[in-house]
């Protein structure tokens, strides 16, 4: 029985511990720690090639150009064919589901801003905005759906 675990362990952990490797998709900080306020520990190039340690939230722990720091997730590019638990078996998911309650699996999303460039070219679309407008409903629309549900109106004052 001892043998057959030891099996186990050894076919659902093939691949867990092997880190991913990748580049940095734009210039930036690599950070002391996973904040954005965090001491600076390097100024990484892009394209600076880097080992994924960890992840927390919307930051890697890496090591690149000898050192290790926290970059911004989305200044990540993984490469292709990296090892990931997403390359898992399913029997492999199905037990780590089993063992610890948790498929593994997270989604995030994020968000980037508009460049400078993008900025300066920015030009209003009347067309798009109308129909933007056409998807808006009325107060009187709003307050029947909410009473409908068991939902209370209430005023929210603008942040300042």
């Amino acid at each position: 029985m001892k043998r057959w675990i030891a099996v186990l362990l050894a076919v659902f952990a093939g691949g867990a511990w092997a880190a991913e490797s990748g580049v940095l998709a734009k210039a930036g900080p690599l950070k002391q720690e996973p904040f954005a306020d965090a001491a600076t520990v390097a100024e990484l190039p892009a394209a600076a090639p880097l080992e994924v340690l960890a992840r927390q939230g919307a930051w890697m722990k890496v090591t690149a150009s000898g050192q290790t720091g926290w970059v911004r997730l989305l200044s990540v590019r993984l490469a292709v064919g990296a090892p990931a638990r997403a390359a898992e078996s399913g029997l492999a998911k199905a037990a780590n589901v089993a063992l610890s309650g948790s498929s593994g699996t997270a989604v995030a999303t994020g968000v980037r801003g508009l460049d400078r460039e993008q900025i300066a070219n920015a030009a209003p679309n009347p067309v798009e905005a109308a129909r933007l407008e056409a998807y808006a409903a009325s107060g009187d629309r709003a307050r029947s759906f909410a009473q409908a549900g068991p939902l209370a109106e209430q005023t929210v004052p603008y942040l300042q």
